[in-house]
């Protein structure tokens, strides 16, 4: 067989049978000495750039990185009373998920407990299933020095769907793992077998169950030092084929940190520079004849990328791998894989998300591979001859007959894959760089879960990002005409009453509900807010968001429909221009509020303005009385430009007149408010507010006289109410001078135009 006729066999034997993700995460010293692999040979400037790029790259920030804030940003409080989220009611801290859309339920993995809730609503008619570990073992895992509420327990960290009637279920069983089959219709538990899980239910650990067999990457020791990625559980009728990796060399996986774990119908992996180890296996491995026995003859890895290019070839890395998520395409063989990344640097904090192609992964794994040469051990290309079958291949009849399993194949390969699993080039995002960053921002990128919305312009992927304070990031990708990428953060959702970082989180495109766990519980969140944005279409337009559109009356969710409908959106450009006819309106003020406010010559006065998009620019214009042009108000030592409004230090009287408060926003400006500001003079000022002082008088009088006099309270009572009127009266009157001086100016010069 010649060269390309196996390369060939080699591609069709892959294609024959699914191979498994798993990404992991090495320790940083392993990550930054393996900067020396990569496609050129890599001296001490390119070690300088994975210790200290970030300094080079980062000082100043801007210089480097765009990053845009937040256009609009809720609390908890705001998304309480918006309908937005709902939290879950019981539980605790969230160790795993499972959404099963098919039948409207979610299984929330917890501390000795299994619940089952409603997707619609988390908190009608749950059901909890409890499951506790064994009293003798949680002593013993006291009398080992754990804790013995965060640790002594059984934290149900694995839930995968088995079959129609039953969930595979693991839990750290008190350092003592056990798994389970829980039965979603009986009543609990049913039968146990064996697997291989998380100790401890701190450690990073990934897991996935396909064709009913359990892949899992986990610590396999009490200690924490075992890591290791193990083949468990499977069909009743066949050999068990536990398989696990060759603990006896270090360099297959050392103390990793397994984040995710995906079967894929052909391949996937990635890496380079001092970048997390993503590793591959043939789902139909047994392992080896007489080498590699129980142990994977197929584990391959590699390197993923995660960087910004800088300046003089010095890259900023991302170095530490946080959450994987794979979006599904039309092509089940071609999921886009999306990787979020922290920094393990003291200079600075940041965090990416970064996507890459399968294509390039395929690319990388049929490409050279590493080995290990030279005094210090460096990895470089192997050029030495390659056994066949090529080593990492599957077995399959499409490939060789007389390779029916990896039992077969010859000691050569085995042995070659046992000492060089490393691949040589590495994977790189498909933009050349990071889609998102947030570079020196109080908080990390801890999750991430994607979907795809179709708009009127196309479709996009709305990314949901979770971070290590408890809030969940909305940010959508924009690719504009010229192949530029723009990234528009939509929200920022604090989603959790109490700041907690985010550990899983699940959508249901079915019931556009997000699905948030963290430390302090469970949380339900809308994917999308439609009505917040505004009341009329310039707002919705503005708004960019996917999920909204203007419908003719208000901002509602976006629905595909054979019929175009009149519809506003404009998610590329967001140009209320193009899309709304009623801007006339919008800018004319007949919803702009209008307030009448009092200032004393000398004294200070605040005029609240704020608007929704964090992303506006505010300015305010003046009008004064006898005048029609509109001058902007320039900020100065005396007036101050807030993001709450505008403050006057010290109000003269030419300050008095009309204000204008307007928001531009990618060249769309709107008036947000009108302010008609009176100054008056301190002389003809009002004393303090008499009822204040009738009632201070009221408490004197009390504490002198050691209580009321028969007749006193309903004497000071009618005072108060009289007073009150008093000034009810007064400010209808301010109110009629306000409606004839905004007669006048209707018929005076317009306001400025703001279009």
């Amino acid at each position: 067989m010649s060269k390309r006729q196996a390369e060939r066999a080699v591609e069709s034997s892959l294609q024959a049978k699914p191979l498994l993700v798993l990404a992991m995460e090495t320790d940083p010293a392993s990550r930054c000495s393996s900067a020396r692999t990569g496609t050129r040979p890599v001296g001490p400037a390119q070690l300088w750039a994975c210790l200290l790029g970030t300094l080079l790259c980062i000082l100043p920030a801007t210089d480097c990185v765009k990053q845009t804030i937040p256009r609009v940003k809720l609390g908890f409080k705001e998304l309480l009373v918006s309908g937005s989220v709902a939290p879950f009611l019981g539980g605790g801290e969230v160790e795993s998920l499972l959404l099963d859309e098919e039948r409207g339920r979610l299984l929330l993995g917890t501390r000795d407990h299994v619940f089952l809730l409603d997707l619609e609503q988390l908190n009608r008619n749950p059901r909890k299933v409890s499951w506790p570990a064994p009293r003798d073992t949680v002593e013993m895992c006291k009398l080992a020095g754990k804790n013995a509420h965060t640790e002594c327990a059984n934290f149900v960290r694995v839930l995968h769907s088995y079959n129609r009637t039953h969930v595979y279920a693991c839990g750290t069983g008190a350092f003592s793992p056990l798994c389970a089959f829980l039965e979603i219709r009986g009543q609990g538990e049913r039968g146990i077998r064996a697997a291989e899980v998380s100790f401890d239910p701190r450690q990073p650990f990934a897991s996935v169950l396909t064709d009913q067999y359990l892949y899992a990457g986990t610590a396999s020791d009490f200690l924490g030092k075992d890591t290791t990625f193990t083949r468990s559980l499977g069909p009743a009728h066949e050999p068990q084929h536990f398989l696990r990796t060759d603990i006896s060399e270090h360099y297959w996986i050392n103390e990793a940190k397994f984040i995710a774990a995906h079967p894929v119908s052909d391949t996937y992996n990635p890496g380079s520079g001092c970048s997390p180890d993503v590793a591959r296996v043939c789902r139909n491995d047994i392992g080896g004849l007489r080498s590699l026995t129980s142990k994977w003859t197929t584990f391959l890895k590699a390197r993923l990328v995660c960087s910004i290019p800088g300046r003089d070839g010095v890259d900023t890395h991302f170095d530490e791998l946080q959450d994987i998520f794979l979006l599904p395409t039309r092509d089940e063989r071609n999921p886009i894989v999306y990787g979020v990344f922290t920094t393990t640097s003291s200079i600075f904090r940041g965090s990416a998300v970064c996507v890459y192609s399968m294509a390039d992964v395929r690319g990388v794994f049929n490409g050279p591979y590493a080995h290990k040469d030279g005094p210090d051990h460096r990895w470089v290309e192997y050029e030495g001859r390659i056994p066949y079958p090529r080593p990492g291949t599957c077995p399959s009849k499409t490939y060789d007959p007389r390779i029916k399993t990896t039992k077969d194949f010859p000691d050569e390969v085995v042995s070659f894959v046992k000492y060089h699993p490393m691949m040589y080039k590495a994977v790189y995002p498909v933009t050349g760089r990071p889609l998102f960053t947030r570079i020196n921002v109080d908080y990390r990128l801890t999750r991430i879960a994607v979907d795809r919305v179709a708009a009127e312009d196309g479709q996009y992927a709305v990314m949901f990002l979770g971070t290590d304070v408890g809030t969940v990031l909305k940010v959508v990708s924009i690719t504009q005409e010229n192949w530029v990428t723009e990234e528009v953060v939509l929200e920022e959702l604090q989603v959790f009453q109490t700041p907690s970082p985010i550990v899983n989180m699940k959508i249901s495109s079915k019931q556009q509900q997000l699905y948030v766990g963290s430390r302090d519980g469970l949380a339900q969140v809308s994917l999308h807010r439609c009505s917040l944005y505004g009341q009329v279409c310039a707002e919705c337009c503005l708004a960019r968001d996917p999920y909204c559109a203007w419908d003719g009356a208000q901002c509602s969710r976006y629905m595909q429909a054979s019929k175009r409908r009149a519809r506003r959106q404009d998610i590329k450009h967001g140009d209320p221009s193009s899309q709304c006819w009623d801007l006339e309106e919008t800018t004319a003020g007949d919803r702009v509020e209008e307030k009448l406010i009092f200032g004393v010559e000398h004294n200070s006065t605040f005029l609240e303005c704020v608007s929704k998009s964090q992303q506006a620019q505010v300015r305010w214009f003046l009008q004064r009385p006898g005048s029609e042009l509109w001058e902007e108000v320039k900020p100065d030592e005396r007036v101050i430009r807030t993001d709450l409004g505008l403050l006057i230090r010290a109000v003269h009287r030419r300050d008095g007149g009309l204000y204008l408060c307007t928001a531009q926003e990618h060249s769309f400006t709107r008036t947000l408010l009108r302010v008609a500001l009176r100054v008056i003079d301190p002389a003809h000022a009002e004393p303090r507010d008499p009822t204040a002082e009738a009632r201070q008088r009221y408490k004197d009088y009390l504490h002198l006289s050691g209580g009321p006099a028969p007749g006193l309270d309903r004497y000071c009572e009618t005072l108060w109410v009289r007073e009150r009127r008093q000034r009810q009266k007064a400010k209808w009157k301010h109110a009629q001078e306000l409606k004839k001086m905004r007669n006048r100016r209707h018929r005076a010069q317009p306001e400025p135009a703001l279009t």
